[in-house]
């Protein structure tokens, strides 16, 4: 059956925000776009840490303003409760401002079916632009999905300080996600109002280095989960030297390595036969993916480590891989190549200059640099409880279940 429209009246089909490199399709009467450049700059909140607490106190000291909503693309029960949050915040919160992606703004905007209630005479305002003018203005960020949606969304920060992490689930499990959408309403006033709890988690920050005949390029990334090479679809093992700390450690032939941080160590890494490591443990994870000799167990090293791996190749020029794969937080990058580098040290740095060098702690400007990029390093996810991490490898993984036989008999 054709379903017939009453007729309307024609209006353009897109326009400009008040943006020229912003165009969104024409929304409903219930919503009004503006552009993110309008905002404010970012308000930073103090994390502060207790004695007797694993977590730290979230205090904002200017009123929280701007937040920033993503969702998990193209998902009904998604953009569902998007458009229930912030229909909650601007009808109870008429001072937020709501940032949105430019395809988010276009995809919920038919999906408001009224004004605020806080102001019936005005529409729901979304405010969006290019992710390089949105970062500048985020005071928290909101996820509504699962773990991907956090890392998607913490990725767009690579770098710069990552505003707080509230994250819901709607429906999937992940090791970042203690919050149901169903408390929505009361989380979001106990962070307004100053009194959630924070765990840090630390970020690696990867520098790859091409080596070309006569430049070299170097290019960096920031991994919350982890950073793999591997062969992809080669049929040969990679060669791949490895360094720590400016000495090197080993060669090893195999399908790949991963390096993940505490958060990542229950992802690709415990797979590979990693540790389960806390998120609270200052440590970088180097695991071995399948490696041909069996004495290549994976290591927990110090965070202070720097981490060197060279693309090598076979001594007697035999079937090789020539290409490795890389990917960040499960984002393809472009292939390295023999002789290319990768560098990786956590988000703070490291105490060795390329490599070895130890530097002079007698500048005093360097000092400063150094305590600044420690505070504002990391991302500060908004917890549940001291105990979300042990509630996780114990619902999510079944830690040390044991055998059922309870659903069958055995014969005799």
């Amino acid at each position: 059956m054709i379903r017939l429209l009453r007729p309307q009246r024609i209006t353009r089909a897109f326009y400009s925000i008040e943006h020229p490199t912003v165009k969104l399709r024409d929304s409903s009467k219930f919503v009004a776009l503006k552009p993110v450049t309008k905002l404010r700059s970012i308000s930073s909140p103090d994390f502060i840490t207790s004695t007797n607490s694993k977590l730290q106190s979230l205090i904002w000291h200017k009123p929280l303003q701007n937040v920033f909503v993503t969702k998990k693309p193209w998902a009904e029960n998604t953009r569902d409760a998007m458009v229930q949050f912030i229909t909650h915040l601007h009808d109870s919160y008429p001072e937020i401002n709501v940032i949105v992606q430019t395809d988010v703004a276009e995809e919920i905007s038919q999906d408001f079916r009224s004004m605020p209630l806080s102001n019936p005479a005005q529409p729901h305002v979304l405010y969006t632009g290019e992710i390089e003018e949105i970062v500048d203005k985020v005071d928290l960020l909101v996820t509504l999905g699962g773990d991907g949606t956090i890392l998607r969304a913490v990725s767009m920060f690579t770098n710069m300080q990552v505003p707080p992490v509230l994250a819901f689930s709607l429906g999937t499990l992940g090791f970042l996600l203690p919050f149901d959408f169903k408390e929505h309403q009361r989380i979001f006033q106990e962070v307004i109002s100053s009194r959630a709890k924070c765990l840090h988690r630390t970020r690696l920050e990867c520098h790859i280095v091409r080596k070309g005949q006569t430049t070299t390029k170097t290019i960096a990334h920031h991994a919350m989960n982890d950073i793999f090479l591997h062969r992809g679809n080669s049929p040969h093992l990679t060669n791949l030297d490895i360094f720590i700390d400016g000495a090197f450690l080993t060669r090893t032939t195999a399908d790949g390595v991963t390096l993940a941080t505490p958060t990542g160590s229950t992802a690709y890494s415990l797979s590979a036969g990693g540790s389960i490591v806390s998120p609270l443990v200052p440590a970088i994870l180097l695991t071995p993916i399948c490696p041909r000799s069996l004495s290549f167990r994976p290591l927990i090293l110090p965070h202070s480590s720097h981490i060197k791996i060279k693309i090598g190749s076979k001594m007697n020029n035999g079937p090789d891989n020539k290409v490795v794969k890389l990917s960040i937080d499960g984002v393809p990058q472009d292939d390295v190549n023999v002789g290319d580098e990768i560098h990786v040290v956590n988000e703070i740095g490291t105490i060795y200059v390329n490599g070895s060098q130890i530097p002079s702690t007698r500048n005093a400007d360097a000092l400063k640099k150094r305590e600044k990029s420690i505070k504002n390093s990391g991302v500060y996810c908004i917890a549940k409880t001291e105990n979300d991490w042990t509630r996780g490898i114990n619902e999510l993984l079944g830690f040390n279940s044991s055998f059922r036989f309870s659903s069958f008999k055995r014969d005799n």
